[in-house]
């Protein structure tokens, strides 16, 4: 038995049996602390697994000490994902907040009037573990860039198994649903896969295999629910990705899996086109239990600059899809990122936060009052981007069209003051 498999068949144990821990990628930048406050002080328990107490909230400060499993932790302050803590021996700390479990961590549930997901992306750079942790309560779900299938139907692990068994207990711990992503993408090219598809979905045997494999990893990791990211899908096996969704909703409904799939958003419905063709709205509307709405790349890194998803886009894209999808079955998904172009076809992506650095170099953060979205030039590029301000007009064609909720893409790239907007409208 290989390496690979000895580490994910243990983890695989190490989650079943709710042994989450270990240490984080989570750092600090060296020389960089984030704001630290006091709060007033609450109890809280190690998970059932040992955490590490640092010196200072970063993983490469001081090490200063080991909590043990299910040890009760007063906790005295915290700083972005972090927790100052101190153990019953009086030594104090901080541990990621990842790693303590507290009585008030129930999630929003029962809060939100719409369902609110954000997509996880284990990325060292950018991760989304600190969007998480500070934005959990205006959350209902998360949707973990988890796995990939190969054209034979097996599938593979798209995030390191330890993180994901962290980032699942976290969740669930406040009551989140777990919608693990599920896509057809191929390291090997670092690209979503046609071809991957096309060989999978043409072939009965392969989606029968692909389909029991989902359900197995559905099981295994005791997911809510997964969504199925298939992409650059050949419009040639349009009728195929649909039923496939079929078979998946048959085989998971019955146990209680949710099945979702993120789709493009498209204004109008052209089978032929090599984008969007593929994606029967209205079957895969009747197929699965929610539709993702990719409603964002409205302008590209590979086309020429404009907005990311503007408004009057937005509003046509749905006005679209519930005269296809049953209205409670939508999830708009959003944008967090922008893109900056040099020109047409070259450009590249930017946070919310690297967006407001590089607008400070030139013209500042301009306002496209057409399209409702924010953009700038500097150094002789051209950026488009998201920011809270945009994102509040989404939010009120969400309300207009009655849908069920948003998805962001993706936890960690977005503006932080988003969060109240979703708060205060949800």
């Amino acid at each position: 038995m290989s390496q690979s498999v000895i580490v994910i068949l243990l983890s695989l144990m190490l989650f079943i049996s709710n042994l989450f821990g270990g240490p984080s990628d989570i750092a600090t930048p060296k020389g960089q602390l984030p704001s630290q406050h006091e709060i007033n002080t609450a109890t809280g328990q190690i998970r059932k697994s040992p955490a590490t107490l640092y010196e200072s909230p970063s993983t490469e400060s001081k090490r200063i000490a080991t909590g043990q499993p299910n040890t009760s932790v007063s906790i005295l302050a915290e700083s972005g994902d972090w927790y100052k803590v101190q153990l019953p021996d009086g030594t104090t700390g901080w541990v990621l907040k990842i790693m303590v479990s507290t009585s008030g961590s129930t999630g929003s549930l029962g809060l939100l009037t719409k369902e609110v997901y954000g997509y996880f992306v284990q990325n060292a750079n950018l991760p989304s573990q600190p969007s998480l942790a500070a934005n959990y309560n205006k959350m209902t779900g998360i949707v973990p860039w988890a796995f990939s299938v190969d054209a034979r139907g097996n599938v593979h692990n798209q995030m390191n198994p330890e993180t994901l068994a962290e980032t699942l207990a976290f969740a669930g711990q406040r009551r989140l649903k777990t919608l693990a992503l599920i896509s057809n993408y191929d390291k090997a090219t670092e690209s979503f896969s046609g071809k991957i598809a096309h060989e999978l979905l043409g072939s009965t045997a392969n989606r029968q295999r692909a389909v029991e494999n989902i359900y197995k990893t559905a099981i295994d990791w005791g997911l809510s629910g997964i969504n199925l990211d298939f992409e650059h899908v050949y419009p040639s096996d349009r009728e195929y990705y649909s039923q496939f969704l079929r078979e998946l909703s048959n085989r998971l409904r019955p146990a209680g899996i949710m099945v979702t799939a993120a789709i493009p958003a498209k204004t109008y419905d052209d089978p032929s086109s090599s984008w969007s063709g593929a994606f029967d709205y209205k079957a895969i509307g009747q197929a699965v239990d929610r539709v993702v709405l990719m409603a964002y790349d409205q302008h590209y890194a590979g086309g020429s600059p404009g907005p990311i998803a503007s408004a009057d886009w937005v509003d046509r894209v749905l006005k679209f899809a519930v005269s296809q999808i049953p209205k409670d079955k939508v999830i708009l998904g959003i944008p967090g990122y922008g893109y900056s172009w040099k020109g047409p076809g070259n450009a590249h992506s930017v946070s919310y936060q690297r967006a407001v650095e590089l607008a400070a170099q030139g013209s500042g953060v301009r306002w496209d009052a057409t399209h409702k979205a924010p953009y700038a030039t500097y150094n002789g590029r051209e950026m488009w981007f998201e920011n809270a301000a945009s994102i509040s007009y989404k939010l009120e064609l969400v309300k207009k069209y009655d849908i069920q909720g948003i998805a962001l893409w993706r936890l960690g790239q977005e503006d932080p003051q988003l969060w109240q907007l979703v708060a205060n409208k949800f």
